[in-house]
């Protein structure tokens, strides 16, 4: 009983942390899909070619769809943790919660520890599409 008691002390010590750090991982992947956009919007060479081919262009329309998905679910899950997030509308900066927010987290995490893990994944998709884009980007570059 001491240790589950202990666990749950230490969420709810930290869960403003907690909450910072997944606002950190959304705003990163978020920059991730802005780099991502970008790179789908130029042309590599003079003919006009995309830098991805058809498949890469699908699956990072995929990804970025389920990114979407799972912002928004985390998002909903902040304005439920905490009347800070629901006033702003938006996670920005770091989060300070109640006493009686701090004792909500343990029963929401489990639900926001999934979503991101979706997101994670999701990012690695993101981030391996990034460098094939890159990498294509470059050999046309060269190629020229």
């Amino acid at each position: 009983v001491a240790i589950k008691l202990y666990a749950l002390a230490t969420q709810i010590s930290t869960a403003s942390d907690r909450i910072t750090s997944i606002s950190n991982d959304v705003s990163l992947t978020a920059s991730v899909l802005q780099q991502l956009g970008e790179l789908m919007k130029q042309r590599a060479a003079d003919d006009g070619t995309s830098i991805f081919n058809p498949g890469g262009l699908e699956t990072t329309k995929t990804s970025a769809t389920i990114c979407e998905n799972i912002f928004k679910a985390i998002e909903q899950a902040a304005q439920d943790a905490s009347e800070q997030v629901r006033g702003r509308g938006r996670i920005v900066g770091k989060i300070k919660l109640s006493k009686s927010e701090k004792v909500k987290w343990p029963f929401l995490q489990p639900s926001i520890e999934a979503l991101r893990n979706d997101l994670r994944e999701a990012k690695g998709t993101l981030m391996l599409m990034l460098q094939l884009a890159t990498l294509a980007f470059s050999k046309k570059m060269a190629d020229r």
